[in-house]
């Protein structure tokens, strides 16, 4: 491996950090992100499959590294090194039967390094979200003799998994693979009770901490049967595994004055602490099977379906009222001429897809659903097998039945793939 191009890799990586911190790290403005464990994030987060609906359980390539199935790395070029790395921003409005709110985010969405290690072995790296959370919502309420209180629920943090990926060729045509995953990260939520039209009531806050760390492996199988003319069929087939992550928990409630919208709290007495304790929070069996059909170098459509078992979630053998999470998505690509030399916009790859998601929120007897269309495009540098890729999501989820908040979004992404030869052995000096 060339020492300058390892120096480049090494700054590319510091940069994006660097930047990730700046920007901070919750990766959403969601309500909903209140419940459960936060707002969850696909892995199929990469800016290509983001911008066809996020399809990728049977979506392989030698440009990009796909973790949502590891199976698919088996095809990495032998002598090539990838690097992917990608920025999301989005825009969301959020409405319920009476109010309006914006907000918006923005935050390192994914990075990851592909390489071949043997002939029939190859390796994906790379650090991508979980979960996220972070909301600010008021809720008011009036009671006779008290008069009108209301309750700030303030949550940010998240976790994350940084996944180091094996995928194996058994023939030609069926590969296998295996991520282990390390999942950390460090939520903080706070409930505010106060009372905006007294000064003789105290308030009283009750904040909570959950720290994250623990490992946990997913698994893939990915076949490809060529046919005529060079079209092509792949299948694969994904699975989670369940697995109850190692948690520590610590919880504080304490009387004061102030501390409303982030003023200067004027703590009076801790009415009660709970020391940082260890725990177990269960993550659930997932499962995932995708189709695509493609002309090599030409175009591809696929479909995906995904199925998590959100039923059995619970904290310290605590449940919680969550449901089972599905997904379906469709998308595919277009290019109308990679080998063309004059015409710039004939090399560019067009992309499109549709994916509707339940998510394993269900309120007052409301699923909380969403509902996606994404557009993207990738563009190809100059003398070079790397890519600029966009994509542009628009969506919506949610609902604004029974007091609850109906979000519309925009998503949109910028990702570079960096390809590059760096496992030639030189012939000369």
């Amino acid at each position: 491996m060339k020492v300058n191009k390892l120096r480049k890799l090494l700054g590319i990586i510091v940069v994006l950090l660097a930047f990730q911190t700046v920007i901070g790290q919750t990766g959403t403005v969601s309500p909903y992100s209140r419940f459960g464990i936060g707002q969850l994030k696909s892995k199929s987060i990469n800016t290509r499959l983001h911008g066809m609906g996020g399809i990728a359980n049977a979506v392989a390539s030698n440009r990009f590294v796909n973790p949502s199935n590891p199976a698919t790395y088996t095809h990495f070029d032998s002598l090539s090194f990838l690097f992917n790395a990608g920025l999301q921003m989005s825009s969301s409005t959020y409405r319920t039967s009476t109010l309006t709110e914006q907000g918006s985010n923005a935050s390192l969405s994914y990075f990851s390094m592909g390489f071949p290690v043997t002939r029939h072995w190859r390796v994906g790296i790379g650090l991508l979200p979980y979960a996220d959370i972070g909301y600010n919502i008021i809720v008011s309420d009036f009671e006779e003799g008290i008069g009108r209180y209301n309750y700030a629920f303030n949550g940010d943090g998240g976790l994350n998994q940084l996944f180091f990926g094996n995928g194996f060729k058994i023939t030609d045509r069926l590969s296998i693979g295996v991520n282990v995953t390390y999942v950390f990260g460090r939520n903080t939520t706070s409930t505010l009770l106060y009372f905006p039209d007294s000064t003789l009531y105290a308030n009283t806050k009750t904040e909570e901490r959950l720290l994250a760390n623990d490992f946990m492996f997913d698994y893939g199988i990915y076949f490809t049967q060529p046919l005529d003319n060079d079209y092509q069929l792949n299948i694969g087939l994904v699975y989670g595994q369940k697995v109850n992550l190692n948690v520590k928990r610590e919880k504080l409630i304490r009387s004061l004055f102030g501390g409303v919208d982030g003023g200067v709290e004027y703590i009076l007495d801790t009415i009660a602490y709970q020391p940082e304790r260890e725990g177990k929070l269960e993550l659930p069996h997932t499962l995932g099977l995708g189709l695509s059909f493609e002309k090599k170098n030409r175009w591809m459509i696929g479909l995906d379906a995904n199925w998590q078992n959100w039923e059995t979630f619970n904290i310290d053998n605590r449940p919680d009222s969550l449901q089972n999470a599905w997904n379906i998505a469709v998308g595919g690509e277009f290019t109308p001429k990679h080998t063309s030399i004059t015409k710039y916009w004939s090399r560019v790859t067009y992309r499109m897809g549709v994916r509707y998601n339940q998510t394993y929120l269900n309120l007052y007897g409301q699923s909380i659903n969403e509902f996606g269309i994404s557009f993207g495009l990738g563009l190809p540098l100059p003398r070079s097998l790397t890519t600029i890729d966009l994509s542009l999501e628009v969506g919506q989820g949610g609902t604004t039945a029974k007091n609850l908040i109906q979000e519309t979004f925009v998503n949109f992404t910028v990702g570079v793939s960096i390809y590059e030869r760096w496992f030639v052995k030189r012939r000369y000096n």
